[in-house]
């Protein structure tokens, strides 16, 4: 079985997006005053290395386009945002997708060099990359089967769970230390 550059460029999307997602959803456990600190210690290594190579997968999702000989993809058209003749708009939320992780990857990375208030804003970008690869994948893939359908929705979900879950906790811890200093 041969399996083309076009189904290559499927998985990979797929994979990069599953990864983005198991990324960010590991970091708001790991940031969530109400998770175990049992579970921190393998969160934060998870959470780094999901989107590394999330990221590394994002990469190949876009090399391997320029081997497709249906679209036939230039360099540019994949890593400049809003070059492309296929899919002007969508491709380049992709591409500002790619931007955007590799952006928050490379502050963590140098998160000791970076002031942490300058850090925070930049991680604040995971959840608009994510929403462009959803966008981009949802409007942009080629594959709209009821299990991809799930993977959007489902994963979608679950991201918003864990940021409500994040916020609810740290208001209630911040409103427990008021009370505690008040009484």
């Amino acid at each position: 079985m041969v399996i083309t550059t076009w189904e290559w460029a499927r998985a990979s999307g797929l994979t990069s997006f599953g990864l983005l997602f198991l990324s960010i959803f590991a970091g708001f456990l790991h940031s969530s005053p109400s998770t175990p600190k049992s579970w921190k210690g393998y969160l934060y290594p998870f959470h780094q290395i999901t989107g590394w190579i999330g990221f590394l997968v994002i990469i190949f999702h876009g090399v391997i386009l320029l081997y497709d000989h249906y679209v036939n993809y230039h360099w540019y058209e994949v890593f400049v945002p809003f070059m492309s003749d296929e899919h002007r708009f969508l491709a380049g939320l992709g591409t500002l997708s790619l931007y955007g992780v590799f952006l928050i990857l490379l502050s963590s990375d140098m998160m000791k060099r970076v002031k942490r208030s300058l850090w925070k804003k930049i991680h604040l970008f995971s959840l608009p990359a994510y929403l462009l690869a959803l966008i981009h994948g949802l409007f942009m893939g080629s594959d709209h089967a009821d299990s991809i359908l799930l993977l959007y929705g489902g994963t979608s979900v679950m991201l918003i769970a864990a940021f409500l879950w994040k916020r609810l906790s740290s208001a209630f811890q911040q409103n427990g230390r008021h009370a505690a200093k008040e009484g």
